[in-house]
Order: C-alpha cells, then structure tokens, then sequence
C-alpha cells in the first residue's frame, strides 16, 4: 500500500474512532485494543476492513452481490465469506489496524441510532471528489442492520445530503418494480454527516444474465412524478446546463464548455424531448436482483427532469469502458445511438440523447474536479471537452 493511501485507510477509521489511537499491527500486537480491523484481502490491495475476532461478522460483510459479479466471482465470495466464518483463516489476515483509546466512536452513535449493539466494516473508494467511508453495519453475530455513508468534507456531505432528499423523494414516488433503500437516519456527528440507510438484501443466488439492463424498470424510474415533453433549449434541464458553466473555475475550461454547449444548442436546441427522472449512476455494480425485485442504490445523482435514454446510456457505456483499452472518453462510443433503441429512441432523437448524456457527464466532471481531491476527474473532463468538440467519427 503506498504512502498515502495507507494514510487515507487510517485516517478514515481515526475519524470514526475520535480521539482513538489508530496503529498497523500483526496479529497477536492488539492487547488492550478497543477494536481490531483486518484489511481484506491485505494492507496492499486494500477493499475492506472488517472486524477482527467476530467471524460471523466479517462474513456477512463479504456476502454482498451486485449485478456486476459473474458466477465465478459469486462462488469464490461465498465460499471465502465461508471459510472467514470457520474463524480458521483469521490468523492469515495479518495486515490488521488496532483502535486504543477515545471517546465514544461511530459504533457507539449507531448502537445509540439502532437501538442495539453493532460493528462496522469499512470501505473507502478511490482518491477523487466524492471518496468517502462507507460502513456496513451488523451485529456482533453478523446480522446486516444497516449501511452508512459518511460525509467527511464539503463535497461528500453535500452528495449525502443530496441523496437524502432523493430518497425521502422516492419514498412518496416509488418506481414500480424496484427497491429504493429507506433513509433511517441524516444527521450531523463529531464533523461529520452520516446517512443510514436499511439494507438491501442480495443473495448469490440472485442471478440474471449480466448483459441484461433493466429498461423496463429504468422507464418506470423515468415516469416518477411526471414525464413531460418539450424544446430543449426551452427546458429546466437546458437551463441548469447553462447556467452552471459560470461555476466552472478554470477560465480555460469555462471557455471550452460554453463553446461546446454553444455547438450542441445549434445542433439539438429545436428538437422536443421527453424529459423526466433518472438515477444518475445506474450501473450493474449499483443494484442486485433478489427474489424477483430489483434493489438500487447509491442515489447520490437522482436528478429531474432530464432528456429519456441517460440511465440506459450510463447503464451501456459505464459497463463497456471497465473492458475497453486506453483511458475513458478517448474516443466516441461506438453503438451509442444503437443502444437507445429499446428505449424507442432512433435516428436524430438517438443522436441527440449521446450528445446530451456526454454533456451532462461532462459538466459533472468540470465541476467534481475542482474538489480538494477532484484532480483524478480533470483528465476525463478534457476528454470529454475535446470528444463534444470533434464529435462522432473523431478521436482525441
């Protein structure tokens, strides 16, 4: 593990514990200790942190199943959440973080939440903007009683708070056929924001082929509170396009948008759309079928109205990107327009939904990279700048 994400593993659990010594250790160092986390499946390749001496409750936190895994990764998840239940491999996770000392910590305010005891496994995202910890929260004896998002900076408590609203949204509108999370708690503690969400149950047995987007849950998404039809350059979505190329701080940058936005009115501002909802990061490794009902989450981008097609869209091309070679963005996506078509979407009406969804991407990505930690998103901006300008056929 380098350096700093060392630093940003231990950083995010000394929050969590405030006032609490926080020391990498190998196993048998942790006399004392408060709570001991494992990183899985090591310090090098960090992707969890779970608790320590509660096998039940590491296992649990192993046993989750997105849309995204294929079968081969659902059976080695479960059978290593499995065999972490046994106890018997504990002793193999040697690289480990020892918590001493402190005040009352994040486990102590979500048992007070709860209304029981709980322990929390720890998972941080990459370096960018909207990094933040994400807590999965379970008994001692490994029951999943809640998750929670941690708002540890401006722009991560404003995504929470964000998502806050979108579900209590939801709640009033649910989209038929699918299962939003209910908010339990949005609060303030120790600095920090914490959004507690129920659990959404998954299964390795909630299979479907993973090609398969769900459109027709994507349309009832679409429909909630209302779909309307109108000019583009006469709708709300038109309006907060514009309107926040003025937030863009670099001079550079705010030019190249203008200028962009500027070609895509020209070409697409006359044509009526049909707008309405969407989530804004629909992606396989967002949602999990179980029991015939699919479970979505992570709704930190539900946004309305919007042009129909940007959940399909991000849904195709978010997918294809993991595979393609090279950096995103580098080139226009081949079969864009072709993948509207469930969505009944075709010829110029098709055209213009890519255009829109890069812009809106785009515009996301100028105003996420300007973030204390947003450097990492710079790069796709550019691209994406650069690929608006040429447009279909061009490369950059």
């Amino acid at each position: 593990m380098g350096a700093e994400t060392h630093q940003a593993w231990v950083g995010a659990t000394a929050a969590l514990w405030p006032g609490a010594h926080v020391a990498a250790v190998a196993p048998g160092e942790s006399a004392g200790a408060r709570r001991e986390l494992a990183f899985l499946p090591d310090a090098e390749r960090p992707r969890l942190l779970v608790p320590a001496g509660l096998p039940r409750a590491a296992a649990t936190a192993l046993r989750r199943y997105s849309h995204d895994l294929g079968l081969r990764e659902r059976v080695t998840r479960g059978l290593v959440a499995t065999a972490v239940r046994t106890g018997l491999p504990e002793r193999r996770l040697r690289d480990r973080l020892r918590i001493t000392g402190g005040g009352p910590s994040v486990e102590d305010r979500l048992a007070d939440l709860l209304g029981r005891p709980v322990v929390v496994s720890i998972g941080l995202g990459n370096a960018r903007a909207n990094r933040k910890p994400i807590l999965h929260v379970l008994s001692p004896g490994g029951e999943p009683v809640a998750f929670v998002k941690v708002g540890d900076n401006p722009t991560t408590r404003d995504l929470i708070a964000r998502e806050a609203a979108a579900l209590a949204y939801l709640a009033e509108h649910p989209p038929a056929g699918v299962h939003v999370p209910r908010v339990l708690h949005h609060g303030a503690w120790e600095g920090m924001d914490l959004l507690v969400l129920e659990p959404l149950p998954t299964s390795a047995l909630g299979r479907r082929p993973r090609g398969d987007a769900p459109v027709a849950e994507m349309r009832a998404l679409f429909e909630v509170g209302g779909a309307e039809r109108a000019v583009l350059r006469d709708s709300p979505f038109w309006a907060s396009v514009t309107g926040d190329a003025a937030a863009i701080a670099d001079a550079d940058q705010r030019e190249r948008f203008t200028a962009v936005v500027a070609d895509v009115e020209k070409a697409h501002g006359g044509r009526a759309l049909e707008f309405g909802a969407w989530h804004g990061d629909w992606t396989p490794w967002n949602m999990a079928w179980h029991r015939g009902r699919l479970r979505l989450w992570d709704w930190e981008r539900f946004a309305r109205p919007v042009p129909a097609g940007f959940d399909l869209l991000h849904y195709r091309l978010q997918e294809a990107m993991r595979v393609q070679p090279g950096p995103a963005y580098a080139a226009w996506p081949d079969g864009a327009d072709a993948a509207l078509a469930p969505v009944g979407l075709t010829g110029a009406d098709a055209d213009a939904t890519v255009h829109l969804y890069l812009l809106e991407l785009c515009r996301r990505y100028l105003l996420a990279a300007q973030e204390p930690i947003g450097e990492p998103l710079r790069a796709d901006a550019d691209r994406l700048l650069h690929l608006l300008h040429a447009g279909p056929g061009r490369t950059s």
